[in-house]
């Protein structure tokens, strides 16, 4: 049994299906299976992890999908030590490509001490280390329904960013097959894409042109805070986080390729699965 955390997320909605496709039994933790939109092939568990009793929702567990909401180390720590009570065997746990590069901003730092905590719990490990999200391009989504045009920070570097299916496709492959035990693995696309490639690319998807605007930082930070509502911390830790990665954002490893057997999914590909949702109600 195959015990998934995040199952509704950008890589858990993915990886539930992928996982029982090939054979294997899950069981998906979320905290309203009435609301959670899970495969209804996965065993679909309530739990909390802030509040659930952990040993009893690991029970039966052999692997566990590593992946906590606000990327807490003290709680993937805890998920590592009760696993490891459980009986389970093997965790792979989700992180970043900015642990490989040494980043110091609070998310990756919150990610090496779960990595840390995972290798020293007992159980067998693999971590994953993916780059950028395809998915994060959603949130180009509000300006480009209502003004069809695209805000980005004019200090956002070439990416390459990859998409969730391949981090999804990597993690099967992790839990499912052997060879994989110790082994550390960074994803990323195929190739470094400008933010003003990547709108080309979404346009041309759409079939229609898009405005492309580069603001500064203070003006980005302020539309998010705006738009999505985040607290002030929040936004400010984000671009910590971009102001790190921007010089490693560019480099491309062949993990993908080389674990799959074929190249990482494009970002035009990503484009063509998305354009309904970025339908809008632009009037000129």
């Amino acid at each position: 049994m195959i015990f998934v955390l995040g199952a509704t997320g950008k890589v858990g909605r993915h990886l539930v299906p992928a996982l029982l496709d090939a054979g294997a039994a899950v069981r998906a933790l979320t905290r309203d299976p009435a609301k959670a939109r899970i495969d209804p092939r996965a065993d679909v568990v309530r739990g909390d992890l802030g509040t659930s009793d952990l040993p009893a929702l690991l029970d039966g567990a052999d692997r566990v999908f590593v992946l906590t909401q606000g990327h807490s180390a003290d709680r993937e720590a805890a998920v590592a030590q009760s696993a490891a009570q459980a009986g389970v065997t093997h965790l792979v746990k989700l992180s970043t490509t900015g642990v490989h590069f040494g980043q110091t901003d609070p998310v990756t730092r919150a990610h090496a001490e779960a990595e840390q905590a995972i290798r020293e719990a007992g159980p067998a490990w693999t971590i994953l280390r993916p780059g950028a999200f395809m998915d994060n391009r959603f949130a180009w989504l509000g300006p480009i329904r209502g003004e069809n045009a695209v805000y980005v920070p004019d200090t956002d570097p070439p990416s390459a960013l990859v998409h969730v299916r391949d981090i999804a496709a990597v993690a099967t492959l992790a839990l499912t097959t052997s060879g994989h035990a110790g082994a550390t693995y960074e994803l990323t696309g195929g190739e470094a894409l400008t933010t003003a490639q990547q709108v080309a690319i979404l346009a041309e998807a759409l079939g229609r042109p898009l405005k492309y605007v580069e603001e500064p930082e203070s003006a980005a930070k302020d539309r998010m805070i705006r738009m999505y509502g985040w607290p002030a911390k929040a936004v400010d830790g984000l671009f910590a986080l971009k102001c790190e990665s921007a010089p490693h954002e560019s480099v491309v490893f062949d993990t993908v390729e080389r674990l799959l057997g074929r190249p990482p999914l494009t970002f035009a590909t990503w484009a063509r699965e998305n354009t309904a949702a970025f339908a809008y109600h632009y009037q000129e």
